[in-house]
Order: structure tokens, then sequence, then C-alpha cells
């Protein structure tokens, strides 16, 4: 049993983006959804746990500038950006497994202190650090080394142990 990620949807398309009138210095942006569901704790041992089993869902909240090129090169680093996200939720949930406290509230706190240092202490870096060296998509020899190391992470069992890991 274990807390497991459920991407929805595993691959954009440009049909996944709202359009808006701009956005600061890109043409297209992804701020990821991470949604945990509300279970029960179970208490083992005394000391309380989040429940054995659940997905973490994980969507897009992607926008595109009317008029952008919504070429394939852009998606695939929006993609990569996405992709990114998804590996925070992998490390989010192994995190989450190994939480325990001695009282609910305690194991809550646990909980909103584990989500918001990888939402925003961990992932928020890599994103920008993700930005930078492909310049948006633009420095093709960065965006592959990105493509390659995300891909590696993916496919690796188990993901990427640890976000602050992460070879990036």
């Amino acid at each position: 049993m274990a807390i497991t990620v459920a991407p929805t949807p595993v691959n954009l398309r440009w049909s996944n983006f709202s359009p808006v009138a701009s956005l600061p210095g890109e043409d297209a942006h992804i701020d990821i959804n991470f949604n945990i569901p509300n279970r029960p704790f179970r208490r083992v041992g005394g000391q309380f746990m989040m429940a054995e089993t659940f997905q973490i869902g994980v969507s897009p909240l992607a926008k595109v500038v009317r008029g952008a090129s919504q070429t394939a090169e852009l998606l695939s680093h929006e993609q990569g950006h996405y992709d990114l996200g998804i590996l925070v939720a992998w490390a989010m949930a192994r995190d989450f497994m190994q939480l325990q406290a001695a009282s609910p509230g305690a194991l809550a706190t646990a909980i909103t202190n584990c989500f918001n240092q990888h939402k925003n202490t961990r992932m928020r870096p890599i994103q920008q650090k993700y930005d930078r060296d492909t310049n948006h998509s633009r420095n093709r020899q960065q965006q592959q080394r990105w493509d390659r190391l995300i891909s590696q992470c993916m496919s690796a069992t188990p993901r990427c142990a640890r976000v602050e890991n992460l070879p990036f």
C-alpha cells in the first residue's frame, strides 16, 4: 500500500491552455495544482499517520498568450515544467508516508509544512532554474539536457528519491 500520484492529463496539449492577454516575459506558463484528498488519519502504535493509500492528483493550470506561436518546442518545454511538478508530487508522497505525530493537530501541521516545503521551497527554485537554463526553450542545448534529466527521473524506479537531490 502506498500514496501514489495521478497526473491528469499525463501529456499536455495546447487545448489544456487558457488564452490570456499577456504573461510577463513568456508566451506560455504552467502552475501546478496538487490535490491532496481529505482522508481520515490512522493510528499506528500511538502515533497518527496519513491514510495508508490514496492518490495525489496533479493537474496543470496552464496559460498561453493569445496570438503566441504554439510550437511543438514550446509545448515540450511546458511539458517539462509539468513533469517537474509530477516529480515533486512523487517526492511529496514519499515524505507523506513517513509523517507521524502524537496528535491529529500535530500531524495536520506536519502535512501542511511538508506540502509547503515541496511546493514552495523545493519546486519553485527548480522551475526557475529550468527556465533560466533553457531560456524558456530557446536554448536548445540546455533544453535537450533538461529533457534528458527529466526523462531519466520520470522513468526511474523509484522516481528520483528527493526533489532537493534531483540532478538539476
